[in-house]
């Protein structure tokens, strides 16, 4: 019996069997013209492709096997795709990337690919299977937007800290210029490596093992962490700044880590005992008290960074420089520290004599007699104001939508999860609702990307002022908006929201001196009657807009409310 009767069942079923058979979300739903599919052997070899391949990019289906089918990717990206395949084949593991094709027309079109792997019942890796969705047409108006890995690996080549992005599995995914030049090794024989096993000294790598291995939760995240890394001169201590990296769908991807070596700073503590030119020539400032920690002696630097003088400090308690923004409950946990394992490090934000904050990195250390009592503290410390502003920038890049200044689907995705734990432990019901835009491709295409910009950025601004302080609203991409209301009575309140966000969206547009309309479809979903997992409940809720497009559009469609 043949089994594809027609090219369209064909297409259909050699869609759901490499659906089944890689156990991936591939979201083809929407537009099946514009994904093309792609399975490979274990060795990278393509050994087929979708049908419509020829149609899409006028390369023929059979000229696509083995390594032919890279020969319609980009010039300028073939390299990263044949890296990606490369290291994806190595560690099998799925990938997910945004590159440029050369389309049957001679554009070239960015896609983006999602491979997941491909195993025989035995469970032996076979391969992968992969979609390649066109998504040039999807971006409302604006520059396709970049995987938010991709932008954050970016940002880390240009930053002036060591650096280092690792997969779940623990492996390098990205690691930065600085960072490999420390280590002394290639950038090329990194890539790859287990961090963990290869790079961390065996004593501290349970401290980072923990996430990866589920002990630690990944919602703990940012987080910082001290850890010695074995570089081309031996072990060194290094804080870390850790960030969670997530794929579209929400799941962890990567941990990216900005690191400075601190080993100095430690020796520094531990060692100073008064050394008149280390002390008076550093660049950091110190301090040192007595055993009732009074200030005993102050250096320079000292007083270049806080404003206060010698003759102003001494005598009085380190207190003077607190800024008010920590709590009692940190400075006992400081002083527990200290007291328990003799030393404390840490940010600390301080407050200088005329006033200003700034944040520091701070290094105490206590200093003992030869009986082991204490007789005087030690502290060492530098302003980190521009480290700060370079971590702040990283979770700009990394959770919030460039274009409105909204959170995107990755600080969205952790949202939920949060939104899912209050409702858990308060008996509480929230809400989920999917915003797309009715009419914005028109408008976009009339009056160009410039315009639909401008008239994303006011519906995002619309939807904040509707929303309460509590609720979320963020942007998937395109003209696709997601809001959570938290804490409601019943599915009633969640519709007279939606019903006014409706209203509000679809009021005219003022954008250059042209009046624009769009209207707004919203499907919902309602926690836990719907679904109980993130990625669930914003599936269920996709599907529920796309019922509400099905009926007329400028209406709420609550999933419950069709089968």
């Amino acid at each position: 019996m043949n089994r594809y009767p027609d090219v369209a069942t064909r297409d259909e079923t050699l869609a759901h069997d490499m659906l089944e058979a890689g156990n991936a979300r591939f979201q083809i739903a929407v537009h099946p013209q514009r994904v093309l599919f792609w399975i490979a052997d274990a060795s990278g070899g393509c050994e087929v492709v979708s049908t419509n391949w020829r149609e899409a990019t006028g390369q023929a289906c059979e000229d696509a096997v083995g390594t032919g089918w890279l020969a319609v990717v980009h010039a300028d990206d073939r390299a990263l795709v044949a890296d990606t395949l490369r290291a994806a084949l190595e560690a099998r593991r799925s990938f997910s990337l945004h590159y440029r094709v050369r389309r049957a027309d001679g554009s070239a079109r960015r896609m983006l690919h999602v491979a997941a792997t491909r195993t025989l019942p035995s469970g032996q890796f076979d391969g992968l299977i992969g979609t390649l969705t066109d998504e040039s047409d999807t971006e409302a108006g604006e520059q396709v937007l970049q995987d938010s890995e991709e932008q954050v690996f970016a940002f880390l080549e240009g930053v002036g800290l060591a650096a280092v992005a690792i997969d779940r599995s623990g492996r390098i995914a990205h690691i930065n210029r600085v960072m490999a030049d420390l280590i002394g090794r290639p950038l090329s024989d990194l890539l790859g490596s287990d961090w963990v096993g290869n790079h961390i000294v065996a004593e501290d790598r349970p401290c980072l093992a923990g996430f990866l291995d589920g002990t630690v939760a990944l919602s703990a995240m940012p987080k910082e962490l001290e850890y010695q890394v074995l570089t081309a001169q031996g072990p060194s201590l290094f804080r870390w700044y850790l960030t969670l990296i997530r794929d579209p769908e929400g799941a962890p991807t990567s941990i990216v880590m900005m690191g400075s070596d601190i080993t100095r700073w430690r020796r520094m503590g531990d060692q100073l005992r008064l050394n008149a030119e280390i002390f008076d020539r550093s660049n950091e400032a110190m301090l040192v008290t007595d055993r009732q920690n009074n200030i005993v002696a102050v250096n320079p630097a000292f007083t270049r960074l806080t404003g206060y003088p010698p003759e102003e400090a001494i005598g009085r308690n380190p207190r003077i420089l607190r800024s008010g923004r920590h709590d009692k409950a940190f400075y006992e946990a400081m002083w527990k520290g200290i007291l328990e394992h003799g030393y404390w490090r840490g940010d600390v934000w301080d407050r200088r004599k005329d006033g200003s904050l700034y944040p520091k990195f701070l290094s105490i250390t206590a200093l003992r007699d030869e009986a082991g009592q204490i007789v005087k503290y030690s502290a060492i410390f530098y302003d980190i104001t521009e480290r700060k502003a370079m971590e702040e920038q990283l979770e700009s890049i990394a959770h919030f939508d460039a274009l409105t200044g909204l959170p995107n689907r990755m600080l969205l995705h952790d949202r939920l999860e949060q939104a899912i734990a209050v409702a858990e432990r308060q008996h509480q019901h929230f809400a989920l609702l999917f915003i797309d835009l009715d009419g914005f491709k028109p408008v976009n295409d009339t009056h160009g990307h410039a315009v639909g910009d401008e008239v994303l950025k006011l519906v995002g601004r619309r939807l904040g002022m509707l929303i309460r302080g509590m609720d979320t609203v963020a942007r998937l991409g395109g003209d696709e908006f997601v809001v959570i209301l938290t804490d409601i009575r019943n599915k009633e309140n969640a519709g007279r929201v939606a019903e006014k966000i409706i209203r509000e969206l679809s009021a005219p547009y003022e954008v250059d001196g042209r009046t624009l309309t769009v209207s707004a479809s919203v499907g919902a979903s309602i926690y836990p009657s719907d679904e109980k997992a993130a990625k669930e409940l914003l599936r269920t809720a996709d599907e529920a807009m796309y019922q509400a497009k099905r009926d007329g559009k400028r209406r709420v469609i609550f999933y419950s409310g069709f089968s």
